[in-house]
């Protein structure tokens, strides 16, 4: 429930809010989003997650909590063996987590299989995304348990190994970057799973390097703590800015090079004036900043709330 509770109901708050936003895009002759129907709303997060378009990057939330809600159900309605196993490894026994993140990959291997031999239309996507994304988070698991108290390489040495590694994938001749969200085009079974290890491995050691120097910040702490909203938010602030540069063009006669068709067909159309591509920081400063000022914008206002229902509250009890 608690889980219900922290990751689907915003989600399904801000699905209906850009659900309606698109069929308003849409009667001016936008080509964003589904119509807003009880499918779109409840059912087609956990198919696909594209359903309005203007919250899409968002599709990963539903995902995670099918992830997180198998994982309990290993826990609590596997067969006792299993159970018990799910037992040990909440309890740090280390050979459980090692099991666990055995069988997940199984299971994740057998998404592959599907995915290549079945298709992903309609809820095939949502078992594979479950089937292929479990041995991630029983991965992150077992580093918690135990690989990051092992993790000592020196830098040099570890970033080398990483380098090597994806090398020798590459050199296969094989992709290696593919599309989580669709699950669609794996490179292979294992490969598949290796070649996102060495990403994660990559930025994790990234990010102990940079610990030190940014442990104290309150902003990158405020960041890391709030990626839900930037997740759910950036397009929109993207669309937000490419809809300022159509306004300008339309009644001020500037940024005559605007591309009105891609504005409204293209989601992923972003207008640089004269060809300035070096306007890819200010879209990317404004998609991260926006969000977390929203956030905080929230935080605030609810914080206030509560103030003065407490408030309210302390009248109403005194005046008794």
């Amino acid at each position: 429930i608690q889980k219900f509770k922290r990751l689907m109901l915003p989600y399904f708050a801000w699905n209906l809010v850009y659900g309606i936003l698109a069929a308003f895009l849409r009667g001016y002759g936008f080509s964003f989003g589904d119509p807003v129907s009880l499918e779109t709303l409840f059912a087609e997060p956990f198919r696909t997650g594209y359903q309005f378009i203007l919250n899409h990057p968002a599709w990963f939330v539903p995902a995670l909590f099918l992830v997180e809600l198998a994982d309990r159900a290993v826990t609590v309605l596997a067969r006792p063996g299993m159970a018990k196993l799910a037992a040990r490894e909440a309890a740090g026994d280390r050979t459980a987590a090692r099991a666990k993140f055995l069988f997940y990959l199984l299971l994740g291997l057998g998404g592959i299989w599907i995915s290549r031999h079945v298709g992903t239309d309609g809820f095939w996507l949502t078992l594979v995304r479950l089937l292929f994304l479990l041995p991630f988070y029983g991965a992150g698991i077992l580093y918690r348990r135990e690989l990051e108290a092992k993790d000592k390489l020196k830098s040099p040495v570890y970033f080398g190994i990483i380098l090597l590694a994806a090398m020798a994938l590459v050199l296969r001749g094989r992709p290696v970057i593919y599309a989580v969200s669709h699950c669609r085009d794996f490179p292979g079974y294992l490969s598949s799973y290796l070649s996102a290890f060495l990403g994660i491995a990559f930025w994790l050691r990234v990010s102990r390097i940079l610990t030190p120097a940014v442990r104290d910040n309150s902003f990158i702490r405020y960041m890391g703590r709030n990626t839900y909203p930037i997740m759910m938010h950036h397009m929109m602030v993207l669309f937000g800015i490419r809809t300022v540069f159509a306004l300008f063009a339309k009644y001020a006669g500037i940024f005559t090079g605007f591309d009105f068709e891609a504005y409204k067909t293209d989601f992923y159309y972003c207008y640089f004036p004269r060809g300035m591509v070096q306007l890819r920081v200010f879209y990317l400063l404004a998609a991260l900043f926006l969000p977390l000022g929203l956030k905080w914008v929230m935080d605030r206002l609810r914080r206030d709330a509560k103030r003065m229902f407490g408030r309210r509250t302390a009248v109403r009890m005194i005046t008794k």
